[in-house]
């Protein structure tokens, strides 16, 4: 059998096109042609009756693609490779039905050739390129596809915070993390965090070369921790390119809404978040990200990457920590406590508009995929670590996982899928070591805070706080019900505060509202706000503002000010935006050459 380039239909490019059959065979041949959006099945044999059988695969749904190194059998000439997919399915729940992604994996059997190593260079060819639209390497029907096209397999740092959102997060880990980045052919090391600054501490003395990103399986407060543990290292201008991505597993979960509706995704929650959040993540690209550079009034600085609140939605944040057992409904009942008693407060806005706006560590364990432990003593060690290394050099033919997130597609393409590490999905099989002889984690990370060192850009649109701001600037003193700065589209999984914005534009969105509004127009503005249309309503107590830079001096003596989700000291507070500082794994890359 050959492999042939054509067009498959008037528009599309065909890259490859070829008859195969399937895995365990019982007669079925199928015709594929992969376009750059899609891989397109159809059944040749049984002769399908009446229409046309014929099945599309996105390559959006896709995680990875593999060929199997090794025969089948001893004589054998075919060879095979396997499409691990994750398509939205329905599935019954108590009130009707809902859709959510499970794996569903189509393997396919070369056997064109009378010689193995022929069959299994078609099969190797098919995996490439199927991986190279996974990760944007550019490829056409005039390219010679081979493995020299891929980068080497990805590496990435994985920080988990076990206590976020409803303590799930491990179980998701397991459960639907892993096993999606297994198919990508990702190899991780997987942290547990210990305490509050546990991630600023690691990655400050972290060896980043040896990493290709930096991953957050948590909510959005263990991010801001590493944004300011890598400013905080004398190669701060390195270490903040380095890119980094989050897996939505707490309670707030803004970034990743965001990085869903950049994908191109509908709004979600929950679960079908973190899935559809892994797998852009399993794509790779790469996409500049703005930080806010914020003062408070002690002089202390650090790095945002979403927002500085002051009012109604701080009060609500910070004031339903008490209610974290409850994930992200936290918010709902903290929200219907603080309409109860509505606060006003007085305070100072002043903002820079912008003119052209619009709308180290000492244990490590790492696991391979046979249990044993790799050779990695010549590395910078990790505490508490466990990783898959060596989990997806070699994918064997075995029967069917037991998951509840796989699925087989019986009545298209019967399917073997790549084996589980027992030690990467057994939690129990994990052990984790503390350093003899440590000091208490809390003296551990109070000694990392008082003595770290802050770095970064300047701040050249700033004054300090003590001297007026400049005359170019607008000041508005009042009563307000609150006070917001965001730079991502989200405020929440389901808060869709910025549509119009974008993750490298250069730009703070200033929202306030001004005292005056009705308890019951606050209600229809969140209301609104979960739709993205709140400016809609055009009430007059709210203002939005593309800005370059702010101050904010709260005149009330008592409130709570919060940067990302997490409470600052109270008083005076100002910020500008350094457009484009970081790189943020979307699974969408906008510039040439950024993938991971």
């Amino acid at each position: 059998m050959s492999v042939k380039f054509s067009m498959y239909r008037e528009g599309a490019e065909t890259l490859l096109h070829g008859e195969f059959g399937a895995y365990p065979s019982k007669g079925e041949r199928y015709a594929l042609s992969l376009t750059r959006a899609a891989l397109h099945i159809q059944r040749l044999l049984p002769k399908p009756e009446g229409e046309d059988q014929r099945t599309v695969v996105t390559l959006r749904e896709v995680a990875g693609c593999h060929a199997v190194s090794h025969r089948a059998a001893p004589n054998s000439r075919v060879a095979y490779f396997s499409i691990y997919a994750y398509p939205r399915k329905k599935r019954k729940v108590a009130m009707g039905s809902s859709r959510i992604r499970q794996r569903l994996v189509r393997t396919f059997q070369v056997d064109g050739a009378a010689d193995y190593a022929e069959n299994q260079a078609v099969a190797e060819r098919w995996a490439v390129a199927i991986k190279c639209l996974l990760l944007g390497v550019p490829v056409g029907s005039e390219t010679e596809i081979g493995p020299d096209l891929l980068p080497r397999p990805r590496r990435l740092l994985l920080l988990l915070n076990p206590q976020g959102g409803r303590g799930l997060a491990l179980q998701h880990c397991h459960t639907h993390i892993l096993p999606m980045i297994s198919d990508a052919n990702i190899s991780f090391n997987l942290v547990q965090t210990e305490r509050q600054n546990h991630a600023r501490e690691l990655v400050h003395g972290l060896s980043l070369d040896e990493w290709d990103g930096i991953i957050i399986i948590s909510g959005d407060g263990l991010l801001y921790e590493v944004i300011n543990g890598l400013m905080e290292r004398p190669d701060w201008k390195e270490a903040i390119r380095k890119p980094l991505g989050i897996l939505p597993c707490g309670s707030g979960n803004a970034l990743a809404g965001a990085i869903n509706f950049s994908g191109g995704f509908e709004q979600a929650l929950a679960v079908e978040l973190l899935l559809n959040c892994t797998l852009l993540l399993c794509h790779g690209g790469v996409e500049p990200m703005d930080l806010v550079s914020i003062t408070t009034c002690s002089g202390t600085r650090s790095f945002s990457f979403l927002s500085v609140a002051w009012g109604f939605i701080s009060d609500v944040d910070i004031e339903s920590e008490k209610y974290r057992h409850m994930g992200s409904a936290r918010f709902t009942l903290g929200t219907a406590v603080r309409l109860a008693s509505l606060r006003t407060y007085c305070g100072r806005l002043s903002y820079l508009p912008a003119a052209d706006g619009h709308r180290p560590i000492s244990r490590s364990i790492t696991l391979a995929a046979n249990g044993s432990l790799s050779n990695m003593q010549q590395h910078a060690p990790l505490h508490r670590t466990v990783s898959d290394m060596g989990l997806c050099e070699e994918r064997n033919v075995v029967t069917k996982r037991n998951s509840r997130t796989s699925m087989t597609d019986t009545g298209e393409l019967p399917s073997f899928e790549a084996s589980p590490s027992p030690a990467l999905l057994e939690s129990d099989k994990f052990t984790f070591d503390t350093v003899p002889g440590a000091p208490p984690s809390a003296m551990r990370s109070a000694e990392f805070t008082n003595t770290r060192q802050m770095y970064g850009p300047p701040d050249d649109l700033l004054v300090p706080l003590d001297k007026p701001v400049p005359q170019d600037w607008v000041t508005l003193e009042g009563e307000f019900v609150l006070v917001l700065a965001v730079y991502q589209t989200h405020l929440g999984a389901d808060l869709f505060v910025a549509p119009f914005t974008s993750f490298g534009e250069g730009l703070i969105h200033l929202f306030f509202v001004k005292a005056g509004i009705s308890r019951a127009a606050l209600v229809r503005l969140f209301l609104a706000m979960e739709r993205g249309n709140h400016l809609e309503l055009e009430y007059p107590q709210l203002t939005h503002m593309p800005v370059r830079a702010f101050r904010l001096e709260p005149l009330t003596h008592k409130g709570i000010l919060t940067v990302d989700g997490e409470q600052v000291e109270y008083g005076p507070i100002q910020g500008q935006i350094h457009r484009r500082l970081c790189n943020l794994i979307t699974g969408t890359p906008r510039v040439k050459g950024s993938t991971v």
